[in-house]
């Protein structure tokens, strides 16, 4: 079940914290959320425009475009292909039609064409007939949201706005690095399996190697030494895990990693799959200089 995009904080949810059973089929639910079931079915979690997944969804998509540079009639068309059939939709067409008028409206690149079709749809009365069968108790303030927006996309139109790109986190790793983590028995090592790109900035996966001796060895024996695994039967063999910056945005430097040799790709580096679990880089070394690895073996002790 969709819940929208506004329904993960019980600051902005009434009675959210209170409830003591979520809505799942073949529980009761109470509080907030009994009360509000309907209403969730619908993948909303109010009645504000983007109070829904789908609005959320196209709002975010299109700004992301905008941020990125695309021109305004191609991310329009972008979103038109992507979501048509949900604008179709009559249960969520509404908000998802609306909900893309008024984000553009909100940054000065309200396309007439748009504007016209949520204008004629919430003249038609939009999904009101949806509200007042599930949840009619809101039937008002869903209508008055409708207003609202139509008012947005009918008055004087803000100027266009630029929409700046987030920024991206770079890791300054590549695939086949090799990094040391120096413990007084010796130092951890662990390989970068490969690194993730995206317009947020570069994710790396990694795996430990299993490797106990003073010093770190040459590449040509690092490339030898195989991932640390788990010697458990009823886990999946996955050596892998991700690294992040954590609050501080500490990275593998300032948590005292070094790189110390890049070797060749190994046989299914290629397969990107679940990458196990994740943890800071800062967190990584607190469990390195507390003596325990990430995947612990059979003899390991217990610190």
């Amino acid at each position: 079940m969709n819940t929208g995009c506004s329904f993960g904080s019980a600051s902005n949810t009434p009675g959210l914290a209170e409830a003591k059973n979520w809505p799942v089929r073949g529980v009761i639910v109470t509080g907030w959320l009994g009360a509000h079931a309907k209403l969730l079915s619908m993948g909303a979690s109010g009645t504000s425009i983007f109070a829904n997944d789908i609005a959320c969804d196209v709002r975010g998509h299109y700004r992301e475009l905008i941020e990125d540079g695309v021109d305004d009639a191609e991310a329009t068309r972008k979103i038109i292909a992507k979501y048509q059939k949900w604008f179709d939709d009559p249960e969520s067409g509404t908000a998802a039609l609306v909900g893309f008028a008024v984000t553009q409206s909100k940054i000065g690149r309200l396309d007439p064409s748009i504007r016209d079709r949520a204008i004629a749809l919430i003249d038609r009365g939009g999904d009101l007939d949806v509200w007042a069968r599930d949840s009619p108790k809101d039937l008002g303030k869903r209508k008055a949201a409708l207003e609202k927006a139509r008012a947005q996309l009918t008055g004087p139109q803000p100027a266009r706005k630029r929409l700046k790109p987030p920024p991206r986190i770079v890791c300054d790793l590549v695939a086949g690095d090799v990094l040391a983590f120096d413990l007084p028995g010796g130092p951890a090592l662990v390989r970068i399996v490969y690194v993730q790109s995206d317009r947020y900035g570069e994710s790396p996966t990694l795996e430990e190697l299993e490797f106990d001796g003073p010093g770190v060895p040459p590449a040509e024996i690092i490339q030898q030494i195989p991932a640390r695994i788990e010697d458990l039967s009823e886990f999946e063999e996955n050596a892998r895990f991700s690294a992040m910056l954590d609050a501080k945005n500490a990275g593998w430097k300032e948590a005292g990693f070094r790189k110390v040799a890049n070797i060749p790709a190994r046989a299914g580096d290629e397969i990107l799959g679940d990458s196990g679990c994740g943890i800071f880089w800062s967190g990584l070394a607190m469990l390195y200089r507390r003596g325990d690895r990430m995947h612990r073996k059979d003899g390991d002790l217990s610190m």
